[in-house]
């Protein structure tokens, strides 16, 4: 994305800005650091790590979220802690201006209150769609009917809910059932904190983009139910983050989406996750884009 920025400043005066020692800057931002090896990692901020080698930092939780500004030095550093422009940073940099100067009004964001959409009498067409279609087996199905997981709303869309640790549902993605009308959504107000889950009784974890993955990995290894499960419902790993605070887990295995950005998205997350938990990368078997590709053409092939 190209920047367009005020010819306020001269290239010599945004390059010094950028050269400033960014640990010093980290510093004068009110910052905090643990050292980690050749980086620095400031606490709270979702895996932000400065580099000094670099003069560089990353906050790998903006990256995952494809926020604009993930990266970058010192100016970028200033934009990322204070929310201002580049302008802004480089005027605070340069010594022009203190960032007080800037003090901006917090804009309040319109909260949507959570409602799960509205049910169907019958179970008939989501039943139909994932066993018939998806080729997911009978039991899964039934196993997150059972659990209030999965429901068919009064459209005959399936309806996958999430709920928080007390219980209370908190998010819902909605695939339609009709194969030449795709739909894809979720209900207005879900928190994706509480995306689809299944907890386990061990210490491994599932991590999958969608619910129809989650049941397509169960249906080919019935015996995974033993452990946890989790659909993120996108690709950002706010889902992830949450649940790793309530459930004492110490390997993940990924099984994101065979395409361009579901590897780019396993690379992040083997990087943010490998130093705290044995992860491994499971993707679908190569050729397939996700596992419900993979379960349908091993259905295929076990009828010939």
């Amino acid at each position: 994305m190209k920047v367009v920025r005020s010819q306020r400043f001269s290239r010599e005066q945004i390059a010094e800005a950028d050269h400033r020692d960014i640990l010093g800057v980290a510093r004068e931002l009110g910052l905090s650091f643990e050292k980690k090896k050749d980086t620095y990692k400031v606490p709270g901020y979702g895996g932000l790590f400065i580099t000094p080698k670099k003069n560089a930092f990353h906050c790998f939780s903006a990256h995952l979220e494809s926020e604009q500004n993930f990266g970058g030095g010192p100016i970028q550093l200033v934009m990322f802690i204070q929310q201002c422009s580049f302008i802004e940073a480089v005027s605070y940099l340069l010594g022009v201006k203190g960032l007080e100067s800037y003090q901006r009004k917090t804009v309040k964001k319109e909260v949507t209150e959570f409602q799960l959409p509205e049910r169907s009498e019958s179970y008939r067409h989501i039943y139909a769609y994932l066993i018939k279609t998806r080729q997911i087996n009978r039991w899964v199905v039934e196993e997150m009917i059972n659990k209030k997981m999965l429901y068919e709303n009064k459209y005959h869309s399936c309806c996958f809910v999430g709920y928080d640790f007390e219980g209370k549902p908190k998010h819902c993605a909605i695939r339609g059932t009709m194969t030449n009308k795709a739909f894809k959504g979720e209900s207005p107000g879900s928190d994706k904190r509480y995306a689809f889950h299944l907890p386990g009784e061990n210490h491994i974890l599932h991590v999958y983009e969608s619910p129809i993955d989650m049941m397509s990995y169960l249906t080919i290894y019935p015996s995974a139910l033993l452990d946890h499960h989790i659909a993120l419902c996108c690709l950002a790993d706010t889902a992830l983050r949450e649940y790793l605070k309530h459930y004492p887990i110490k390997t993940i295995y990924l099984h994101l989406d065979n395409d361009e950005w579901g590897r780019k998205q396993t690379k992040n997350l083997f990087q943010y996750y490998q130093d705290q938990y044995e992860i491994w990368d499971e993707s679908p078997f190569k050729g397939y884009k996700d596992f419900n590709e993979q379960l349908v053409s091993l259905k295929g092939d076990s009828r010939r």
